[in-house]
Order: C-alpha cells, then structure tokens, then sequence
C-alpha cells in the first residue's frame, strides 16, 4: 500500500525513522512520500528517501513558510539544484491557509505563484497543493497558471461540499487523511465517496492527524495509512482489498511510482 503524503522529516518521526520505516513496511505500506516543506526540508527528505527503499520526496515550499524564502532567484536556485534527484517524485506542497494570520496571504500567494511558474519548467512532475480555508483563492490562481488542472492533487481535504465540488469541476485529483476515521467526520467521510475512483487518494499526512482507532497514538505514522482506506471502502460499500488495489494505481499513476513489493 501507499501513504502519499506524509512527513519523515519532522520530529517525532525523523529522529527514529528506520523504525518507522520499518514499521509500515511490516504493515504492508511498502512505499511512501515524504512531502518537503522548505528547499532545508526537501535536502532532508531526499537523505531518507536515498537511504530507505520505497521512500520518495517531494520539492516545495509551505504556505507557512513562505516568508523564509523571500528572494525569487533563491527559489529559483533551490529548485533548479534539489528537482534533478532521482527521488523527487513531485513539486509541492504548495497552496494557501486562510486559518493563521500569518504569513500574510499577499506572501502566501506570492510563493504560490513563483512556484508554480517554476512548475511549467517541469511538466512530468505533479503538484501537491495545501488549501486550508482557501478553496475559491487557491482555485483562482491555480487557473490562472495555465497550467493543467489533472497535474494537481489537493491533499488533505477537510472542506465542504461546495469546496469538494470546486475542486471536482476544476479537475484535480483528491486525497484524505485519518480526519474521515473520526467520529464527529461522518460528513466528510461521506462526502469521500462523490470523488470518481481514478481521482482519489490516501494519505496519512503524518506525524499529524492519527487515524482512528489509533487516534490516541502520537505521532502518526504512514503504517497506519491503511484505516483511511477501511473507513472510505465502507462509505463506498467497496472490497477494502479492491478500494486499496484501485487508489495504489491512482497514485503509481499520478506520481510516477514503481509498482508494489508486498502483497
């Protein structure tokens, strides 16, 4: 099985990630994505992804961050030398979040901006996007790149809908975390099954978000990618093996992985 979005980076889980590793590989999640957040965190992401099988990185710079790089030529630098490893499967995350006040939203969207004009450089590599309380902006300035709506993938999905929706019209694939496992989720969970099955994915967004019934368990981890799965298979009245079997090829698809090692 697949996490296609986590973070092996981040404390609680990069000073002990050979057992972590280790641990979804005995759970069957045989290859995973860990999602740089900054040009600082995409080098760590690359070092894991170099020394663990089944591991890939991701090149981008967070809504969050988007004050620490504030030089486009700097960007542009980091990009150029951190895009040709072999293990960066993907640019992002990238996007925009409405629930801080900080950074402000004019420097948000200004890094949204810059990356996704350094996205058209490279057009085999698809886009992972944050979008928390943003949907319509986020939409706004991902149309006006130009650049192909199947190229990205709104990760993380937690809104309404009417957001769901956006998102389906606009064409972008969708994936969910352990949110839909939750008890006060039932809506959300629901809603997972108005994604067509060539559009979807799961994902951990570990160290965060811990699926149910392991909600207590901190941090997350990627081995437990597979109740995401459960919970949306039994929204859909879907075989778990069959739902799992159909959003691994989603992801090998999307973001160009080898095919599986474990059954």
């Amino acid at each position: 099985m697949i996490d296609t979005h986590c973070h092996l980076t981040y404390k609680g889980l990069h000073e002990r990630v050979d057992a972590v590793v280790a641990a979804a590989h005995a759970a069957g999640v045989d290859r995973m994505i860990t999602v740089g957040t900054t040009p600082a965190d995409t080098e760590r992401a690359v070092a894991v992804a170099q020394q663990h099988d089944g591991v890939f990185a991701t090149l981008g710079l967070h809504p969050h961050h988007a004050m620490e790089v504030s030089d486009r030529a700097a960007l542009i630098s980091a990009f150029r030398r951190l895009v040709a490893d072999c293990s960066i499967v993907a640019l992002g995350e990238m996007g925009l979040d409405r629930h801080y006040d900080d950074p402000p939203q004019s420097e948000q969207q200004r890094a949204l901006e810059w990356q996704l004009e350094l996205a058209a450089n490279y057009p085999d590599l698809p886009i992972i996007i944050h979008n928390r309380e943003a949907t319509e902006q986020t939409l706004e300035v991902l149309g006006r790149s130009g650049l192909p709506p199947e190229r990205f993938v709104f990760h993380c999905f937690t809104g309404s809908n009417g957001e769901l929706d956006a998102v389906l019209d606009f064409g972008a694939m969708v994936s969910f975390t352990g949110v839909v496992t939750f008890s006060g989720a039932r809506e959300l969970a629901e809603a997972t099954a108005r994604v067509p099955l060539d559009r979807v994915m799961v994902e951990t967004d570990a160290p965060y978000l811990t699926p149910e019934p392991y909600r207590k368990v901190r941090p997350n981890e990627p081995q437990y990618v597979r109740e995401v799965a459960r919970t949306m298979a039994a929204v859909r009245g879907m075989d778990e093996a069959a739902f799992i079997e159909t959003v691994d090829a989603n992801a090998v698809r999307f973001f160009g992985l080898p095919p599986g090692t474990q059954a």
